[in-house]
């Protein structure tokens, strides 16, 4: 059964392109058919954008999910921070930081009240959260922290990266990551069997529950160059992932590795597999974005809602431009409102 629940959206870095974006594929609903949202933002920045792109879009402030489906054929829903936010695009201010986390917050407040089960998360700045003292590597993190809190257990999440219209026009490559957002010189710290299993778990679950594959069969990555050729380029295969594909085998997850990084995601290798599980964030993103720059989309697994986000930043050579692109956030779109 598919859900009526509005999708809840947060805003993003207000000096980027979220509000640009995310209006604009406002505007084009019916062709896209877009299905209805809420949007957690700041009216008065909302309205400045709107003005200075010339959008000519219409916004109506709400305080839950009432009526949403009927407000969004003529207005976008709006629940309102009330934050005045003051901003300058392409120049991101550390001091809107604490309003980014406020519309997170607020729309993750929105699941935990059942009024949707959807998240998608407009692109935010990493580097201006950090200056402003957020101790998290992104949003994925930080919301399996929210959720850990809100319910008092421990959630294994995983960042997911998937294509949506791959170029060379063969099976959808959908990558896991065990790493995330640390330096390449720090990832060893986190390559342990115990992490990776977790991983190997999350994933699968994920690979399950979202994308409804029964029995996913997954691919795990090398870490070192040609599968550390049996240890003369590093032993981390022989010695933690090989044994982690043994107790894989007893847990009847179907796992194959591990596979080398140069040659797993051509079309007729990836074909082999429902996902592929990559170590860090470079060997998973550069095989999506090059077959698939404009329409890969960010997914995290491992928490009890669904996120999605476009995979790609908020962009601030372009914020006054008005030429940012739409087709990652209109898959992002498209794929919750099939995941339900």
């Amino acid at each position: 059964m598919r859900s009526n629940k509005p999708i809840i959206v947060s805003m993003g870095e207000p000096s980027g392109i979220s509000s640009e974006i995310i209006i604009k594929v406002w505007l084009r609903r019916d062709l896209y058919k877009i299905p209805p949202f809420i949007l957690v933002d700041d009216l008065k920045k909302l309205n400045q954008v709107n003005n200075f792109f010339g959008l000519k879009a219409n916004f109506q402030s709400v305080t839950s999910n009432e009526n949403v489906n009927q407000i969004f054929t003529k207005s976008i829903p709006v629940l309102d921070i009330k934050a005045n936010i003051d901003f300058s695009p392409a120049k991101p201010d550390p001091k809107n930081s604490k309003y980014v986390l406020k519309s997170i917050n607020q729309a993750f407040e929105f699941i935990c009240m059942k009024k949707s089960s959807r998240m998608l998360t407009l692109p935010v700045c990493k580097t201006t959260l950090k200056r402003a003292k957020f101790n998290f590597n992104g949003q994925t993190e930080y919301l399996s922290y929210l959720a850990s809190k809100k319910n008092k257990k421990e959630y294994s999440e995983i960042m997911i990266l998937s294509t949506t219209k791959p170029a060379d026009k063969g099976k959808n490559l959908i990558v896991g990551l065990i790493t995330t957002h640390i330096p390449l010189r720090k990832i060893h710290k986190f390559i342990n069997q115990k992490s990776i299993f977790e991983k190997i778990v999350a994933f699968k679950n994920s690979l399950s529950k979202i994308w409804k594959i029964r029995s996913p069969k997954i691919g795990i990555t090398s870490l070192n160059p040609h599968s550390g050729e049996e240890g003369l380029i590093g032993d981390e295969e022989i010695k933690i992932i090989k044994p982690i594909l043994e107790t894989c085998k007893k847990e009847k997850i179907k796992v194959i590795g591990p596979l080398s990084a140069d040659s797993c995601f051509y079309k007729s290798k990836r074909d082999r597999f429902d996902g592929i599980l990559c170590f860090y964030h470079d060997q998973a993103l550069i095989p999506v974005k090059t077959l698939d720059f404009n329409h890969s989309i960010n997914i995290t697994g491992g928490l009890p809602f669904l996120r999605v986000s476009p995979d790609h930043g908020p962009a601030f050579d372009i914020a006054k431009k008005n030429i940012a692109s739409l087709e990652s956030l209109i898959a992002s779109f498209d794929f919750l409102k099939k995941s339900f």
